[in-house]
């Protein structure tokens, strides 16, 4: 590894001054393209309520964002990163919806519950429920559920967290996409503008929920 001066590392990434309000083109000045960039997430702010662990995880990314201008990769983690914040966000979600307990139909038997103080003795029980073909209890509904994303996917549809064709079109690409950056088969580099995107409706679900 190059091991690099401070005076180099401060200086802008000549690839992504490229990135203008106008499309790909003439570079813009380094001063230009922090704010611009900066811009492109400054109104993706959180509801109140949030849960502090989503909420601080997401400010670190919009932190992070800006010092894309200097490093163009940051792009790219700043995206791959808001993908695993989505299953952090539903986790906290279902904690707080649950109030530290959960309720599973077995069949032919009695519903049983649980205690539970974290989102880990949520995705224990849920395995082992899984195993004898138990649900989840979700208002009147019992749904499949072991914990993993396209459970808690499932579980905030049916409590009536997440509404709507739009959503659930930006749910199913968050999700795919999240799919790839947890088990990656190659290497891959996001641009401003689709990082931006990314973060954009990350925090138009986090919302929602």
């Amino acid at each position: 590894m190059e091991i690099r001066p401070l005076e180099e590392l401060r200086a802008a990434d000549d690839l992504s001054l490229a990135f203008t309000p106008c499309g790909l083109g003439g570079r813009m000045t380094p001063e230009d393209a922090t704010e611009f960039q900066q811009r492109q997430i400054a109104d993706c702010d959180l509801a109140e309520g949030v849960a502090a662990g989503t909420r601080d995880s997401f400010e670190r990314l919009r932190t992070v964002f800006a010092y894309g201008v200097l490093c163009y990769d940051v792009y790219t983690m700043v995206g791959d990163q808001a993908l695993l914040i989505y299953e952090q966000a539903l986790r906290d979600r279902f904690m707080e919806w649950c109030s530290g307990t959960i309720t599973f139909r077995l069949p032919q038997a009695p519903d049983v519950s649980y205690t539970v103080t974290s989102y880990d003795d949520v995705k224990k029980r849920a395995d082992k429920m899984t195993r004898q073909r138990a649900k989840l209890v979700v208002d009147t509904h019992a749904i499949e559920f072991n914990g993993m994303l396209h459970g808690l996917r499932l579980w905030a549809r049916t409590a009536g967290l997440l509404r709507g064709r739009r959503s659930r079109a930006v749910e199913d690409a968050l999700a795919k996409l999240r799919n790839h950056v947890a088990h990656p088969s190659d290497h891959h580099v996001d641009t401003p503008v689709g990082a931006a995107r990314t973060v954009r409706d990350l925090a138009e679900l986090i919302n929602q929920l």
